[in-house]
């Protein structure tokens, strides 16, 4: 058994890899109309690989299903001692058995949706290539075996969801929203790497060793440096606290929690199916997975921490996406939202539940953008609700999705019965736990309270701002004739996917209930709470959480209210909305919200343009002062070197040169004296011989 799983995992990893490679490195004229079927049935094979490990290890008694783990040394590191090295491997735990089928079954849907959605684009092939090579990244954080590998694929995602960010790269706005993307995401591994190297500082070459069936050996160290310290989870030291905090920094790049959230609305930029897989099954649930493998290591402060940025990005997400018009824009603020849950649920020590909630939401999240694409692709690429209307009568497969989908992410039940859509399974457990903790911290002297009553309201905000979307779109009368009359529904390989998400979203709930709840040994809501607030007794305040949660999901019918506020409202169109955002108050949080609470503009102001002046003062630094100075240094250089050559031109070759014209002068004198003519010669004797005479005489006559 140990041996299948493995393989199997290895198979579906490498699978996307393959055929991405294929993709581009064959020619475009043999594969621009077979890539799409080439990676969709890679990608089946990929999930089917998934789906046959899953039941291998759930055939397999309880008490046998240990971790399983494939180590290949890569590098050697001698200078940490024998045996150490850089692995390469596999990691298979329960964990991983959850995340593989949903990741593999969701990006299958998704390349089947693009078959259709990308069909006559100039770069079909290339897509489904940089679609493969994104999966194949994402299953390499699943899959991982180490820190190290983790990383490697953590930067592998973001470097390809760049590229498909980016996809229609001819656009102004594809280009901006990957490079923001890009920055925001290295903003957040650089905490992420701050993290890393505290624990690499305190652990040494443990950080670097892969994990192992009994946990992972990085644990099993950071224990015994612990104890040495005289420290624990329960009395952590700070270094352990700011550790948990840098590396879940990478997960607010990854998941864009606040403040690293504005990158995720901006990502609609890309294609359709690219929206649909980045907000559902990859990039932004690998932050909330890599938060759940660093677990055991978050302290209590760290805890703390986690929660109030969940919080935070719920709660200002949801009403962010009460305003938007932009069908996409809502889903993608919808997201945020939701992340916002599974990081709160994380911090509140309901892990268990937020995992859940990360797979449940990847399925009717994928389907809502798929729909949306199907109206965005029948409305001629208008994306905007106020032109839509009506559309239920042209797409009722769309429509019928669409509205499970609400549902699903509304947390809709039927009161008093087991009958539920898959978020209330979710979502009703991370409430839980925020009641819980939330209590517990106010007993310690927190604002407690706001751990659970900013989830319970954003619970009735949700099938609010879905129920207003779902008006805007599907219902109601044309509000653009013209687009109406020729809507008209999606292609079998745009809707067949969302059918089957749509059912994945009602039956991932009693699955995952099955599954990783109520079969699963992993620790509970209390425990988790329990975990990281040490000394408190909080099975009462589980119960009473349940009690609560249950009395407002269920009994108080809050779903049906709010769904149905925002199907009446919005049924007419805007006319409504438009005189409630008048009301004094209610125009204040409207505007607010309408801006995305100015976080773009304040990021345009202290960032970009203070990035930009800063560039602006460099420049001029190094324009005027350093190139003024080199320039200063090279002209007196220059000038030296001038002077120095008139120097040596003017007055040591003019000095030997006038030596050597004096020689000259004086021999040509000389020369000319000796003509070879004898009279000339007799001539000088006798003259030379009456000179010396006359000297002789005056010499005489001086003496006397």
């Amino acid at each position: 058994m140990p041996h299948s799983i493995i393989t199997l995992m290895l198979i579906a990893l490498l699978a996307p890899l393959v055929s991405s490679t294929v993709c581009i490195l064959a020619t475009r004229r043999l594969l621009f109309k077979g890539a799409g079927y080439l990676t969709t049935a890679v990608m089946a094979g990929a999930l089917a690989c998934s789906i046959i490990a899953l039941f291998t290890w759930l055939g397999t008694p309880v008490d046998q299903r240990h971790a399983l783990v494939l180590n290949i040394p890569w590098i050697p590191l001698p200078g940490f001692g024998p045996g150490h090295a850089l692995y390469l491997g596999i990691l298979a735990d329960p964990l991983t058995m959850a995340m593989m089928p949903m990741v593999t079954g969701i990006s299958t849907l998704v390349h089947i949706y693009s078959i259709g959605y990308m069909h006559g684009d100039k770069r079909y092939n290339l897509f489904f290539a940089y679609l493969s090579l994104f999966t194949f990244s994402m299953l390499g954080i699943v899959l991982a075996n180490s820190v190290i590998m983790l990383f490697v694929f953590w930067e592998l995602v973001g470097l390809t969801s760049y590229l498909l960010i980016g996809f229609w790269f001819e656009k102004r706005g594809p280009q901006l929203a990957c490079k923001k993307a890009f920055v925001m995401n290295r903003i957040g591994d650089a905490g992420f790497l701050v993290g890393f190297g505290i624990l690499f500082y305190k652990l040494g070459g443990a950080m670097l060793l892969p994990a192992t069936a009994d946990s992972g050996s990085m644990f099993n160290v950071l224990a015994n440096v612990l104890a040495a310290e005289g420290h624990s989870l329960a009395n952590p030291p700070l270094w352990l606290t700011v550790a948990g905090i840098g590396l879940f920094f990478g997960a607010i790049g990854k998941s864009a929690q606040f403040p690293l959230h504005t990158w995720l609305p901006d990502a609609m930029e890309g294609p359709t199916p690219v929206s649909s897989i980045v907000h559902s099954a990859t990039m932004v649930a690998a932050g909330v997975y890599l938060t759940g493998r660093i677990y055991p290591i978050l302290t209590p402060g760290a805890h703390l921490f986690i929660s109030t940025i969940g919080l935070v990005t719920l709660v200002m997400a949801a009403f962010m996406a009460m305003v938007m018009t932009d069908i996409k824009r809502v889903l993608a603020y919808s997201t945020l939202s939701q992340l916002g849950y599974m990081v709160l649920g994380m911090g509140v020590g309901a892990w268990t539940f937020a995992l859940f909630h990360l797979i449940t939401h990847a399925f009717f999240k994928c389907c809502l953008f798929q729909c949306s694409g199907s109206v965005i692709h029948a409305a001629h690429h208008q994306q905007d609700m106020r032109h839509y209307g009506g559309l239920g009568k042209k797409m009722p497969i769309t429509m019928a999705c669409y509205a499970i989908c609400t549902l699903a992410i509304a947390g809709a039940s039927i009161p008093f019965t087991t009958i539920a859509m898959s978020g209330f399974f979710s979502k009703d457990g991370i409430i839980a736990g925020s009641i819980s903790y939330g209590d517990v911290m106010a007993h310690a002297g927190y604002l407690g309270k706001l751990f659970w009553l900013g989830p319970i309201v954003i619970a009735y905000v949700t099938p609010f701002y879905m129920g207003r979307s779902f008006a805007l779109t599907f219902l109601g009368k044309p509000r653009d004739q013209h687009l109406h009359d020729h809507a008209h529904e999606a292609p079998l390989a745009m809707w067949f996917p969302q059918v089957c998400l749509a059912i994945m979203a009602i039956a991932s709930g009693y699955l995952g209930w099955k599954t990783l709840i109520l079969g699963s040994e992993a620790p509970m809501l209390a425990q988790g709470v329990a975990a990281i607030i040490p000394g408190e007794v909080i099975e009462a305040h589980h119960s009473h959480g349940m009690h609560m949660t249950h009395a407002l999901l269920l009994s108080g019918f809050g779903w049906i209210i709010a769904l149905g506020a925002g199907i009446l409202m919005y049924v007419p169109g805007m006319a409504i909305s438009s005189r409630i955002v008048k009301i004094p108050g209610v125009n204040l949080l409207y505007t607010w919200a309408l801006n995305k609470f100015y976080f773009d503009a304040l990021y345009d102001v202290f960032t970009v343009s203070m990035g930009k002046f800063v560039a602006v003062v460099c420049a001029a630094v190094d324009k005027y002062l350093v190139d003024g100075l080199v320039n200063l240094a090279g002209s007196t250089v220059r000038e030296i070197a001038m002077l120095s050559g008139k120097v040596d031109k003017h007055i040591v070759d003019g000095g030997v040169n006038g030596v050597a014209a004096m020689a000259q002068g004086a021999g040509d004198m000389l020369r000319s004296t000796q003509p070879g003519k004898i009279r000339i010669y007799v001539l000088m004797f006798f003259s030379s011989a009456a000179l010396v005479t006359l000297l002789v005489v005056i010499s005489a006559i001086a003496l006397r």
